[in-house]
């Protein structure tokens, strides 16, 4: 089996027309953050909401989770379009139980229970190591304004693996996350010009700041996300300056690893 993964959206927290926040699918059936509107956007990727059944979470800014409650919705007839599936899982940080709890509220739960699937929410913290079907997943913390988390996915046959920064400033425990991994996703919605300052308010990273984790981390291939769109020449030259394999991930793009250094891009 390969890891697959599909970019939902790669912008950043300003979209335009036709455009969606970073997010993704990885395997067919696990989704990384929301996006605005996760659960539309996939489906111009041939991924039904209803063949969700892991979501992970980065964090809960409000771009990363605004499409909770249309994940809940599309799945509100889960168990006829899959009869066994299996219980939706949700994982993040501490503040997931009250995003959860408003996704309900907006879905008016309490009155129509029917519009929220099975599910069960579960608070992650750096260190953990989990284990999904064919998959085992590290757990990491990002660096950013709230409590946020980074991940590490591991086929557990091939050994091809593939970290997600999240929405994070240059930390050392990301390079430890992402060591020698294949694909490193990693955030870029700081401008190429910020300074210091900038980065310590909104602890977001520069392209360069991408370049130096994946150096660091020695890791195959960097994929940056969560850029705006009318900065791409100046993210990717600033990327390629550190590290000349770096790359703008694309909406739509889907990349498999098929094992350690075998990275198709399509």
């Amino acid at each position: 089996m390969a890891l697959d993964i599909i970019f939902v959206g790669v912008s950043g927290a300003s979209l335009g027309s036709g455009e969606e926040t970073a997010c993704y699918v990885v395997n067919g059936n696990i989704l990384i953050d929301t996006g605005w509107n996760a659960a539309v956007s996939m489906q111009s990727h041939d991924v039904a909401p209803t063949d969700i059944d892991h979501v992970f979470i980065t964090h809960c800014h409000q771009d990363h989770t605004l499409g909770l409650p249309g994940l809940f919705f599309a799945n509100r007839n889960r168990a006829q379009a899959r009869p066994n599936a299996p219980v939706l899982q949700l994982y993040g940080t501490r503040d997931l139980p009250a995003i959860r709890d408003a996704a309900c509220a907006m879905l008016q739960a309490e009155r129509d229970p029917q519009c929220v699937p099975e599910h069960e929410v579960h608070r992650v913290y750096p260190g953990d190591l989990l284990e999904l079907p064919e998959l085992k997943v590290d757990v990491g913390r990002a660096f950013h304004p709230l409590d946020a988390r980074c991940y590490r996915f591991t086929d557990t046959a091939t050994g091809g693996s593939i970290a997600f920064s999240g929405d994070s400033a240059y930390h050392e425990g990301l390079v430890s996350l992402a060591k020698g991994c294949d694909v490193l996703i990693h955030e870029a919605a700081a401008s190429p010009e910020s300074e210091v300052g900038g980065l310590q308010r909104y602890l977001h990273s520069r392209p360069q700041d991408a370049a130096r984790v994946a150096n660091e981390a020695g890791t195959i291939s960097l994929a940056l996300v969560h850029y705006q769109q009318s900065a791409r020449p100046e993210v990717l030259r600033r990327a390629k300056e550190g590290y000349p394999n770096a790359r703008l991930a694309e909406k739509g793009q889907r990349l498999q690893i098929l094992g350690p250094g075998q990275v198709v891009w399509q």
